[in-house]
């Protein structure tokens, strides 16, 4: 029957947790910025404008621009096959916009002419009839003769046949954002390629299949790039090729977390697994340390697979450490296991303890299921499930499989372990009173000074090397001193949007007389609401009288053959006058390009429609909530329907106001363990009191040593500071169980500390190793956890014994 439902269990819950998604969406580390109506203000991950990836062909050595417009075209022509050929559903690149077709100039051209009255603003009539005199039309028929006869002229005689008065003139500035101007980066058009104003550098832009936060399925495309770029490196040297964007920086910040994780906290865990086997020198050791934990990471996942039916990776990264607060209780079991060798007595001596440390750690997760960010909850539900299902294992399932195996071990290393059990820290005044002033300061700090939480989301990720250089390259070639946000306008049809970027626009001109603005793309310009251009229509009509026309016949008339031309040649200008114009929609007609049309609206995956404007402002006011970026972020998103397309905008003062609730449920966390002692020693207060003093102290410090060193608080350690408090009550609890104890059974004292010896080396040695790590966001965890565990140790290890004896100095003095 035991074997049955060993078996059984661990198969469901394998099962069950084989099945559940590892999501690697870096929107998990975000959390949800809401309005007041409870609806999301960006839902950032249903964009696709930010999956656009750059590409850089940089020429060295003084390559020419044909030279590096062969090796572009070749390389896209490469990844597109080699990225059809490697994608699981059959592709992995959308789009990639890399050069004009030639037939874009004549198509625009035909489309502005059939539809010149809606992008003639009524404000221009008044510039139009100063057109309407002799000494103008003079002028403007000597500058058509002469464009007439020059190449580009002579490819479009219809067009300026059809404009004897230079609208063209007026109507100029409308195709800027079309070409690339206004804000887009001021790119040159060489040959149908992107190129920066020195001709050094071709850029394409790429899109591709998949959501730029999924850096799972992503990571094909980029192993895919940069197999070719090495390719291309032996091919074509004097061309370099590099790329940036939030994809790819999507894909190293996940490529890095992995990788740290496997290098550090696997190798640290691989050297502890040895030092534990010499320790207990049983070959079955091992199997004995590691099932409990295995089938409680199992059991955690199963449950998520039920519950949400995928898991963060990130969270469950993170997670990986906190394990080592459910490998300390089975630790407890094993170690007390070899000093008495009856797994009966284990369990008398155990589950209490156990049980308790495992209510009040999960007791102190709890809180983070109350914060509004997936990461937190996903982190805070599965360190529960999993503590819970490795205490479950440890005391029920692990006791009979201990009547089956040796309680040997390696006498030596007890040896060495008793005797520092044994030595009396708690009476060493020196000693106490160094853990006095360090306390002392420690918690002065944190009262003047406080803990500072960093809001900024981007100090957590990692840059890589390849892409900050072309990033770096991109904006030095391009505008050197300012950087480039996205904006938009928002409506529940393109229509609607289109009308709201008006209000964009006026914000965006106010901006930019006062300096904070330095540029934007005119996208108002280019798409007019229908409405607007039914008005401007019937103002051409009206306009356009017939003593208007005769005026301009007999101009026609009198000057074209003054500088050699027919007057009846621009006979098209009056039929193009009296055309039978209709509202349009531009970006219906499909003359723009896709993959530039997607750089100016969308539609988004739930239906939202967005309109958008790449805006340019100083690049040394990006990383402060006080700055010029932040000020326009605050002028747009106050205004309806108008959007910061900037996730980390919007959760800076959300992530703020998590820091304060997740303060508040940690001394609610405390509260909740203080009544769990009280109830557990009977309403003794001393004893609780004595149990509670190193949680408290511990917290104290850890929170004293960032604010002395000016480490600060941010997503990923906040987590972790839960692991810490955790581990406090876990130590205190087994601690305070020896001293109570003694009496009874000396050994039980001995026992509990050489468990938390094991537990404490095996955790910092873990947890110092993520210190080395290259990631920022694995990194910050390793400060405040080394701090924290050290902290709980010796203050377990001394100032509660010390603290013991001295409550109960009266009664018969013995050896603690």
């Amino acid at each position: 029957m035991y074997w049955f439902l060993l078996v059984g269990l661990c198969c469901f819950c394998g099962y069950f947790a084989a099945q559940i998604h590892l999501e690697e969406d870096l929107n998990k580390l975000m959390p949800s910025a809401r309005n007041e109506d409870g609806s999301l203000k960006l839902a950032f991950a249903d964009l696709r404008i930010k999956d656009k990836t750059f590409l850089l062909f940089e020429g060295l050595n003084g390559a020419s621009t044909d030279r590096i417009t062969e090796v572009c075209d070749a390389f896209i022509d490469s990844l597109q096959l080699r990225a059809a050929a490697s994608g699981e559903n059959g592709q992995l690149v959308s789009d990639v916009f890399y050069r004009l077709s030639d037939d874009l100039l004549p198509d625009a051209m035909d489309y502005l002419l059939g539809h010149l009255p809606a992008y003639v603003d009524t404000s221009l009539y008044a510039s139009i009839d100063t057109l309407l005199t002799r000494e103008h039309f003079l002028r403007q028929m000597k500058q058509n003769r002469t464009d007439l006869t020059d190449e580009v002229g002579s490819m479009f005689s219809d067009y300026l046949l059809a404009d004897p008065m230079g609208l063209r003139n007026l109507l100029a500035h409308r195709l800027n954002p079309l070409a690339g101007g206004g804000g887009t980066g001021g790119f040159r058009i060489i040959d149908g390629h992107f190129f920066v104003p020195d001709s050094t550098v071709c850029v394409a832009f790429l899109t591709p299949c998949y959501s730029a936060t999924d850096t799972g399925q992503g990571a094909s495309l980029f192993r895919t790039l940069n197999g070719l770029i090495e390719q291309f490196s032996q091919t074509a040297s004097d061309v370099r090729i590099g790329y940036h964007g939030t994809p790819a920086s999507g894909f190293y910040n996940a490529s890095q977390i992995k990788h740290d994780l496997t290098a550090t906290i696997g190798i640290s865990l691989l050297l502890v697994l040895l030092f534990l086997s010499v320790c207990f020198r049983s070959s079955d050791t091992l199997l004995l340390l590691l099932s409990p934990v295995l089938f409680g990471s199992l059991f955690g996942l199963a449950l998520m697979y039920f519950l949400k039916g995928e898991f963060s990776l990130l969270a469950l990264g993170i997670g990986a450490v906190v394990l080592g607060v459910a490998l300390s209780y089975v630790l407890h079991v094993l170690t007390h296991y070899k000093y008495v060798g009856d797994p009966e007595q284990v369990l008398r001596d155990q589950v209490k303890p156990v049980c308790l440390g495992c209510l009040t750690t999960i007791g102190s997760f709890v809180g983070l299921f109350f914060i509004d960010t997936p990461l937190l909850q996903d982190f805070g539900l599965f360190a529960s499930f999993a503590i819970a299902g490795t205490t479950v294992f440890s005391l029920v399932f692990l006791p009979p499989l201990l009547r089956q195996t040796s309680h040997s071990l390696n006498r030596r290393a007890f040896a060495v372990i008793d005797r520092i059990n044994a030595f009396p820290f708690h009476r060493q005044k020196g000693l106490l009173v160094a853990i006095g002033v360090v306390t002392v300061i420690c918690v002065g700090c944190f009262v003047l000074r406080g803990t500072h939480f960093d809001a900024d989301m981007h100090n957590l990720g990692y840059r890589a090397e390849q892409t900050t250089y072309s990033e770096n390259l991109l904006r030095r070639k391009t505008h050197a001193a300012e950087k480039q946000k996205y904006f938009a306008a928002a409506g529940k049809t393109m229509e609607e949007a289109i009308g709201n970027f008006t209000r964009l626009a006026d914000k965006l001109d106010s901006l930019q007389r006062i300096g904070w603005v330095k540029g934007y793309t005119h996208t108002g310009q280019l798409f007019i609401p229908l409405q607007v251009q039914q008005k401007r229509i019937d103002a051409w009509r009206t306009y356009w009288t017939a003593e208007r026309l005769d005026k301009v016949r007999h101009l026609i008339a009198s000057t074209a053959p003054e500088v050699g031309l027919n007057p009846e040649a621009f006979s098209p200008f009056f039929e193009r006058v009296l055309d039978d114009y209709q509202p349009d929609r531009l970006y219906e007609a499909g003359i723009i390009p896709s993959g530039y049309l997607s750089t100016l609206m969308e539609q988004s995956h739930n239906g939202e429609c967005l309109c958008f404007a790449s805006v340019r402002f100083a690049n040394d006011t990006l990383h402060s909530d006080r700055n010029v970026y932040h000020r326009i972020c605050d002028v747009i998103a106050h205004e309806p329907h108008l959007m910061v397309l900037d996730t980390y905008y919007y959760t800076t003062d959300t992530l703020k106001g998590m820091n304060e609730d997740f303060n508040v449920l940690q001394w609610v966390s405390m509260l909740f363990v203080w009544v769990v002692l009280l109830l557990s020693f009977h309403l003794n207060w001393k004893h609780t009191c004595l149990a509670f003093l190193p949680i408290l102290l511990s917290w104290l410090i850890v929170l004293g040593a960032m604010s002395l060193f000016d480490v600060r608080f941010n997503l990923i350690n906040i987590i972790i500071s839960t692991f810490i408090f955790g581990m406090g009550v876990d130590y205190s609890i087994f601690m305070m169980n020896g001293l109570l104890g003694r009496k009874k059974d000396n050994r039980l004292l001995n026992c509990h500390k050489s468990a938390i010896f094991f537990s404490a080396v095996t955790l910092m040695v873990s947890v110092g190793s993520m210190l080395f790590a290259v990631h920022p966001a694995i990194r910050s965890v390793g400060f405040s956890t080394l701090v924290g565990l050290v902290s709980a140790v010796v203050l377990s290890y001394v100032v509660q014994p010390a603290v013991y004896e001295w409550i109960n100095r009266k009664e018969v003095n013995h050896e603690v």
